[in-house]
Formats: structure tokens, C-alpha cells, sequence
């Protein structure tokens, strides 16, 4: 199987499901905090044109893919890569695996309408989870002391975050090695499309972005050419 993804002038590790859940458990057994970030198409499409956001990506220790069309794109067509990018797989076995074991998760979301949705995510699918407290990333007028401040009070093993780039991207760069956590997941704005079928509108919007991504490495290539 091919071990690296390489689009738009980036690289990264091709896991299976089970090679993504050896590195998770690594990293709930070092002391620095360390980085999972869902990959989706639109998140690629913006790191065509933002610097931040390549950093952002580079600055993570383990990149889960997403969505099933980066693979393709790659080259790779896997029937079981392909299902487990699509159907989230690693999402579904972190999050259980990590409940199982009594883990505590802090959840980190732009503001209240999108922390709802998250919890109530939550609510119906990880019941069991243990949260130890959220912080709105809107709170944030002034830098990002006081939520570093209260991740560090609640002392989580897991931040969950479902934040967007590029506000995700600037805020790990800068805030990174202040965080006293194991694990920052973040799970993507994709994370309530894994668990039922999909609204038009949700499913309209992924067609846009999927009709951009391709547009983004079609512009690409040819530049590099």
C-alpha cells in the first residue's frame, strides 16, 4: 500500500485505521501535547492559498484523513482506505476507545450555537464522555491566555475541537507548547455527517467543495508544470 499522500506541494502518512490507532495510543503516554488533525477537501483547497494553514497542517503529529476524494486524488483506492476515510473509522475508535479508558476531553468551539451542536453530538452517539469543561473561541478578545488558563485548570487528557481553519491553524502555532493536555483532536466541521445521512443542503455544500478541491489541483498542477 502507498505509505505517503502527496497533493499540492504537501506530504502526508497514509495509515490504515489500525496504524492511526497505534500512534493515538503513543501519544496518551508522552507529556507534551500532541496534535490529530481531520483533513477534509476544504481544508487542502484552503492550504493551496494560505501559508498559515500548510504550518498549521505541518505542525501536526498525525493527519487523519477525511474525505475519500484526497485519496483518489492521490491515487489511492483502497476499498478499505477509501471506507475508512469516508465513514470516519479513526474518529469512531479514538473516541470510544478513549471513553472506554476513562479518558477526560475539554471541548473548544467558535462560539455557543456550534458548542450546542457539538454537545449534543455528544450526547447521542459518546454519551459516557467525561467533559471537564469548554471554552468559546470568540471569549478570545484579547489572546488566547484565558482559555490556555482554564485547559490547564481542568488539566484534560483530550482537547476536542471542532474549530475551522484558519483560526484553528494560528491559534495551535502560537498556543501549542502552553497547553498541558495529552491529545488536541481536532475532529473537523465534517464530524455530524458520520453518524446519518446527510441534509441536501450539507450534501450541496460538500459538492461545492469537492468541485473546488478539484479545480485547486487542477490550477496546481499546471503551475507546476
Amino acid at each position: 500500500m502507498v505509505k505517503k499522500i502527496r497533493l499540492l506541494g504537501m506530504e502526508m502518512d497514509n495509515f490504515t485505521l489500525r496504524e492511526e490507532m497505534a500512534q493515538s495510543e503513543l501519544f496518551c503516554h508522552r507529556q507534551e501535547l500532541n496534535i490529530i488533525r481531520t483533513i477534509s477537501i476544504e481544508i487542502l483547497s484552503m492550504a493551496a492559498d494560505s501559508q498559515t494553514v500548510r504550518d498549521g497542517l505541518a505542525l501536526a503529529d498525525l493527519l487523519v484523513v477525511g474525505d475519500r476524494e484526497i485519496l483518489t486524488e492521490a491515487g489511492i483506492y483502497s476499498p478499505q482506505r477509501l471506507r475508512e476515510a469516508s465513514e470516519h473509522g479513526f474518529m469512531r475508535e479514538f473516541l470510544n476507545q478513549m471513553i472506554a479508558v476513562h479518558s477526560s476531553f475539554f471541548l473548544v468551539a467558535k462560539d455557543q450555537v456550534q458548542l450546542d451542536a457539538f454537545l449534543e453530538f455528544l450526547k447521542i452517539w459518546y454519551e459516557n464522555i467525561t467533559v471537564a469543561g469548554y471554552y468559546l473561541l470568540d471569549a478570545c478578545s484579547e489572546g488566547y491566555d484565558l482559555m490556555v488558563n482554564e485547559i490547564n485548570a481542568a488539566a484534560p487528557d483530550i482537547v476536542l475541537s471542532v474549530l475551522a481553519s484558519p483560526f484553528e491553524d494560528e491559534l495551535l502555532l502560537q498556543e501549542k507548547s502552553r497547553m498541558r493536555a495529552r491529545v488536541w483532536y481536532s475532529l473537523g466541521k465534517g464530524y455530524q455527517n458520520t453518524e446519518k445521512k446527510a441534509s441536501f443542503t450539507v450534501w450541496f455544500r460538500q459538492l461545492v467543495h469537492k468541485g473546488r478541491f478539484k479545480n485547486v489541483i487542477h490550477n496546481y498542477e499546471e503551475n507546476d508544470e
